[in-house]
């Protein structure tokens, strides 16, 4: 087995099962101080953007691309354990894609069901996104929950829902009311989520996710999510994200030079 710097020979084992047979897994990669660390960066990010343009954000609305406003974020982005896991993931050179950060206080809805290659437009296994568990996650805060080997399917049709768009801001417009349609009699097992603070979970492109309101009275359930693109694979920028390829390695070397 080829040797990884960062991935140790169980991690790989257990993600080349994962990945083949669920389209997700999970990895640790910060203690619970270097999360706290990243809390207050992303903490103090919101408050920043929010008073700069009171009258257009909600108080926690999800933030756009912090690695272009934070160094700490930049550096995270660039982890080299998530950079090698996904060329590991998908069998070559990556561009990162993309950052951005949910807060999801008490009470907040949460995201209608979907696959990540429609919005990308990206082929079969051609994107990972990441997902750092920045508090405990599990159902009662709104934890993502997938459904099992569901990343086998094509891109699904969608359906609109008018009802559930209107609880979307106009920043976000994606959140709610336009979910992927699921086979008819499909028995893809939903995995409810759970991970602990400092994980991350890595998402297959085609792997249909969501998740639900955050009904515990005092938690948040925030993340700090990143995309990362298999180099020289078509997507689609996005109307919202505006994507454009980042040169990661760029910025691994940048942070993370020993």
């Amino acid at each position: 087995m080829e040797k990884y710097k960062y991935l140790t020979e169980e991690e790989i084992q257990q993600i080349t099962f994962d990945w083949r047979y669920k389209g997700f897994t999970q990895l640790e990669l910060l203690t619970e101080e270097e999360v706290d660390e990243i809390n207050e960066e992303l903490n103090r990010l919101r408050l920043e953007r929010n008073a700069a343009e009171p009258e257009k954000w909600q108080e926690y609305e999800p933030f756009m691309y912090p690695h272009k406003l934070s160094e700490k974020c930049a550096k995270l982005f660039a982890h080299p354990k998530i950079v090698e896991a996904c060329e590991f993931l998908m069998g070559g050179d990556i561009v990162g894609m993309q950052t951005w950060c949910y807060f999801k206080p008490k009470g907040e809805l949460g995201r209608d069901q979907h696959q990540n290659a429609f919005y990308t437009g990206c082929g079969h296994n051609e994107i990972v996104n990441v997902a750092i568990a920045l508090d405990n996650h599990d159902p009662d805060n709104g934890a993502v929950w997938n459904y099992e080997g569901s990343h086998r399917l094509p891109v699904l049709p969608m359906e609109d829902n008018e009802e559930r768009k209107a609880t979307n801001t106009s920043n976000w417009r994606s959140e709610r009311g336009i979910s992927c349609v699921m086979p008819e009699g499909h028995d893809f097992r939903k995995v409810e989520g759970y991970a602990r603070k400092g994980t991350m979970t890595l998402l297959h492109s085609h792997v249909v996710h969501g998740s639900d309101p955050n009904r515990d009275s005092k938690r948040m359930r925030r993340n700090f999510l990143s995309g990362y693109l298999k180099k020289g694979a078509y997507f689609r920028p996005g109307n919202q994200m505006k994507r454009e390829p980042i040169d990661i390695y760029e910025l691994r070397d940048k942070y993370w030079t020993e």
